[in-house]
């Protein structure tokens, strides 16, 4: 055999097992191809990725998680969340939208499961599963110690960091308020009135000017956004001209570098003069009440003209998380959705409190009527604080202080589901500071309305919740 021969047989014989081997591995791709296409159409869909403002969450009702899928959705079986909380579950392609009734309470991990999901192009179901957890509700409050000769001081603390930390200081501070992370106070000047202090925007506290000598009579921030607003009163000059400004409104954008005041203006260009106002969540607006009674939402930033909503005898505040709007007048009790204006009735279940009760200051927590009441309890002992949770199912106490103390306030969290109770020593002597002198020695426990269990106690008081 010649050795060109030789060298044929064995090329032919090489290019035989090469084609026999590449048979065999495209038979094995094949194959695994149709493993995986099998093992995909068991499977069904697939979570890829999830999306939820773990701060936004706690703060309005109507909030989402967003559960991203591998595929579009032709079905879903039950939705279930531990700890349980009132949802919506909606299909969008290939998304999974889950709708909060309620805002969300803070510092709690969720496990969100829905069961059998189907795909649109598969049959086979599968379980979803997401946890995540809410962040954790700050609490802040103002200690004034000028009487011992120290600065009065702005703290924060949180239930899984109960050791506080001061943000503000200053020689003498009249109140305070908190729009995130950021902190604006009131600070009282040698002559009685204010200037304003800002911590949290820039590496340094801000000192803020008044548009004029005068003083804060209230401020708060919103619970969403960077804003802050104050009640404003100038005060009358030493040659005895009038200020510019009386129950003046004006806000402080506090998301750049220098924060600024504004005055909210009515449509012809002067300062509205207002008796009450309150932030509405998930928005820039504010709802204000002029001196006449009548109702206004006005955009904080300007953007927008002001919106008449009619007249009231009282603005009482706006649901927790909602913008549903509660108003008081002396032939009954409204509730305005500043979404759609629908306005209906506002009926508030009765306390059935005994003879020797004084009821005090009440706090509506939801639509259905359920609110958290100050109570005053008189006996042949002394007095005793406590507060009552009354809703269609009757009425229990959530926190009681016993004789040695008294109440000097009780506010709201953001999401209401907690409580700020701020008291003193029943025979607490008070401080002197002018425009807002307060009993001295406050202190704050944090209360979960839920079981009314305390979550945190904090010395000082002023919550930036009673804003």
């Amino acid at each position: 055999m010649s050795t060109d021969a030789a060298t044929d047989s064995a090329t032919d014989s090489g290019a035989r097992r090469f084609r026999r081997g590449l048979a065999a591995t495209l038979g094995l791709l094949a194959l695994a191809a149709v493993s995986l296409g099998a093992a995909g159409f068991l499977q069904g869909p697939k979570l890829v990725d999830a999306a939820v403002d773990v701060q936004r969450v706690t703060r309005l009702a109507e909030s989402r998680l967003v559960l991203q899928l591998n595929q579009p959705v032709a079905r879903v079986g039950e939705l279930r969340i531990s700890p349980h909380e009132p949802a919506a579950l909606e299909l969008d392609g290939d998304r999974l939208v889950v709708t909060f009734a309620r805002p969300l309470p803070a510092g709690t991990e969720f496990h969100v499961a829905i069961d059998d999901v189907v795909g649109g192009a598969q049959p086979a179901a599968a379980d979803v599963a997401y946890r995540f957890t809410t962040a954790d509700e700050p609490v802040f409050t103002l200690v004034r110690r000028s009487q011992e000769g120290r600065p009065d001081v702005v703290r924060r603390a949180t239930a899984s960091e109960p050791a506080p930390s001061d943000v503000l200081e200053a020689p003498r501070l009249q109140s305070f308020t908190a729009a995130g992370e950021v902190v604006v106070a009131a600070a009282i000047e040698e002559d009685g009135t204010n200037t304003l202090r800002v911590a949290g925007v820039g590496e340094t506290t801000q000192l803020v000017g008044l548009p004029e000598p005068g003083v804060v009579r209230r401020i708060a921030a919103s619970t969403t956004h960077p804003l802050v607003a104050l009640g404003f009163d100038g005060r009358t000059n030493l040659g005895g001209g009038e200020p510019r400004y009386r129950h003046a409104l004006f806000t402080l954008d506090v998301s750049g570098a220098q924060a600024a005041l504004e005055p909210v203006l009515r449509p012809d260009g002067e300062p509205f003069a207002v008796a009450d106002w309150r932030f509405v969540p998930g928005t820039t607006s504010l709802v204000l009440q002029d001196l006449d009674g009548g109702l206004f939402v006005v955009d904080a930033l300007g953007l927008s003209p002001p919106m008449a909503l009619g007249a009231h005898a009282e603005l009482r505040g706006i649901l927790p998380g909602t913008a549903v709007l509660v108003v008081a007048d002396p032939d009954g009790g409204a509730l305005i959705d500043l979404t759609t204006g629908e306005t209906t009735a506002n009926e508030l279940p009765p306390a059935g409190l005994p003879e020797q009760a004084y009821p005090g200051r009440v706090q509506q927590l939801d639509a259905d009527g359920a609110y958290l009441m100050d109570v005053l309890l008189a006996g042949d002992g002394g007095t005793e604080s406590l507060l009552a949770l009354v809703d269609g199912a009757g009425t229990e106490v959530r926190w009681a202080g016993g004789g040695s103390s008294r109440l000097v306030g009780s506010c709201l969290s953001p999401n209401g589901r907690l409580v700020a109770v701020e008291t003193v020593a029943a025979d607490a002597a008070y401080d002197g500071y002018p425009n807002a002198p307060s009993p001295v020695d406050r202190l704050t426990t944090v209360v979960d309305l839920a079981s009314g269990d305390p979550v945190l106690v904090q010395n000082g008081g002023f919550s930036d919740w009673c804003g």
